[in-house]
């Protein structure tokens, strides 16, 4: 099984580095021997750096030479080729990130890549840790293989998360809503207290408008008995006043006439009998008095 893994994992490597190889290959250029700068096509359809091409013709006026093919052209034929101008920096930061991973991925006793991942000792290991005597009966497999593994592991354990995830995403969003719900139900609790004010307040005003006509009522009638009861002292005022006088004329007569008094008292204008004046006079006082007191 180790042995299987470890042929496994170099072949994984190779495929790899000869992937990269070729892509820096196609990516330089044959003059220079570097990543191409400003790369150009000619005619036979090799490429080159703009600067190193016009270098190799500079001293040439016609049969411009290929310095691959060596096929040459009438013509100073330079077109500039984009496409693999995009290629070049597809490459370099190929091999700037190789270079970052190969650094962060060496064995710090050996100085080789980390390329297998020893299941015993959860650690990645390179070749020859895999076949030292440390991890040689220990199981081990391509990195890869084993990142592959635990991935799946993993996404496995996600699966759960997520759907807790999505129940507190819920939980979330439905108490998101409740302070527009809450805000609904307090503008509706505030429009029933305004509509019951409004009722109360109008039914107060009826009440207020009852008490007052009611009262209007009774001053009205309190008035009205006043005037009736100042109307009856008056009459009897003018009859007090016209018996007075006749008393007083009485009094100014002989005494013969002046013996006529109690009957006269005892009849008064209209020919009827009427009280002694003392009575009289303590009758008026009390209708005074009640009609003060109404």
């Amino acid at each position: 099984m180790a042995e299987t893994s470890l042929l496994e994992a170099g072949a994984s490597a190779a495929s790899t580095a000869a992937a990269l190889e070729n892509l820096q290959v196609e990516a330089s250029c044959s003059v220079c021997l570097e990543y191409l700068k400003e790369p150009v096509i000619i005619e036979c359809g090799h490429n080159f750096c703009k600067a190193c091409i016009t270098r190799w013709w500079e001293d040439l006026e016609r049969d411009f030479p290929c310095p691959v093919c060596r096929k040459t052209s009438r013509y100073r034929s330079l077109r500039p080729n984009r496409q693999l101008g995009s290629m070049v920096e597809i490459a370099k930061q190929l091999q700037a990130v190789k270079r970052k991973i190969r650094d962060e991925s060496l064995c710090p006793q050996h100085h080789e890549a980390l390329s297998l991942f020893c299941y015993e000792d959860q650690e990645a290991v390179c070749l020859i840790c895999a076949i030292s005597h440390t991890h040689r009966a220990h199981n081990v497999a391509p990195l890869d293989d084993a990142t592959q593994e635990y991935k799946e592991k993993l996404q496995k354990c996600l699966a759960p998360l997520e759907q807790k995830l999505q129940e507190i995403t819920r939980c979330k969003s439905s108490e998101e809503q409740k302070p527009a719900e809450l805000k609904r139900l307090v503008e509706s609790r505030r429009q029933q207290i305004l509509t019951e004010f409004e009722e109360l307040h109008r039914r107060l005003d009826e009440e207020q408008q009852t008490l007052l006509s009611r009262l209007e009522e009774e001053e009205q009638d309190i008035l009205q008995r006043l005037r009736e009861n100042a109307a009856h002292l008056g009459d009897r005022r003018r009859d007090l006043a016209h018996l007075a006088a006749e008393v007083e004329g009485k009094c100014l007569q002989s005494g013969f006439e002046m013996l006529k008094v109690r009957p006269l008292l005892l009849r008064g204008p209209s020919g009827r009998a009427q009280p002694s004046f003392a009575q009289a006079v303590l009758s008026a006082r009390s209708a005074h008095s009640s009609a003060l007191l109404l």
